[in-house]
């Protein structure tokens, strides 16, 4: 429920399973490519496995923030769920 965004995103990618929910102020994404930094929290290693290798180097090299949507049809994060439901969703 909110962003994730470089290393939080990064170690999101360690967990089994990953939720978001549908707010606008959802976004997912590896910003710190545009400093000159790469990943440093296994987002290198871990991401490609999830979504590809093409869609994995387009976010790697260019930064571009995911939103909840694209992320689950990429495989990103398994599901998205409203922020109301996202305690109860997760407990499950």
């Amino acid at each position: 429920h909110g962003p994730a965004l470089g290393g939080w995103l990064e170690w999101a990618l360690w967990c089994d399973y990953r939720i978001c929910t549908d707010s606008s102020k959802t976004k997912l994404g590896l910003p710190e490519v545009k400093l000159g930094l790469l990943p440093g929290f296994g987002g290198t290693q871990n991401l490609h496995p999830l979504v590809g290798l093409q869609k994995a180097l387009d976010m790697m090299l260019t930064g571009k923030d995911v939103r909840p949507k694209q992320a689950v049809k990429m495989g990103l994060v398994d599901a998205v769920v409203a922020p109301q439901s996202l305690e109860s969703v997760a407990i499950a």
